[in-house]
């Protein structure tokens, strides 16, 4: 049987996730995203992310990597997760995402957006 989720527990768990999404991982691996991988490969910086909700099912997630952040090697993935701030061990990764090689010097900025929706 499939029970939908509610309007009012969809709003539930995107304020839950609002209020736990504490990290965007930017990374250098650039191995296919799956949902049973085990999150960021190779982490380059973590970055705090602006999380914002846009409706009852939606959720805007940004980032961005400013001028003063630069790597000799490109970035292929991105992860959005929580981690507790007073248990470094309590990490949960939410979504990963690889894309094709970004180089990332002083000279360019990274802007990383994503829409996250809870179905109903």
């Amino acid at each position: 049987m499939i029970v939908p989720v509610l309007n009012e527990g969809a709003r539930f768990l995107i304020d839950t996730l609002r209020a736990r999404i504490n990290e965007v991982v930017f990374g250098f691996d650039g191995t296919v995203a799956t949902q049973q991988d085990g999150g960021i490969g190779r982490p380059a910086v973590v970055v705090t992310p602006d999380v914002k909700v846009i409706d009852d099912n939606t959720l805007s997630v940004e980032a961005k990597l400013s001028l003063d952040v630069s790597f000799t090697l490109p970035l292929r993935e991105v992860v959005i997760r929580y981690k507790n701030p007073t248990d470094s061990t309590d990490t949960t990764d939410f979504c990963r995402y690889t894309y094709n090689s970004i180089e990332k010097t002083a000279n360019n900025e990274i802007k990383f957006s994503a829409i996250i929706e809870v179905g109903q």
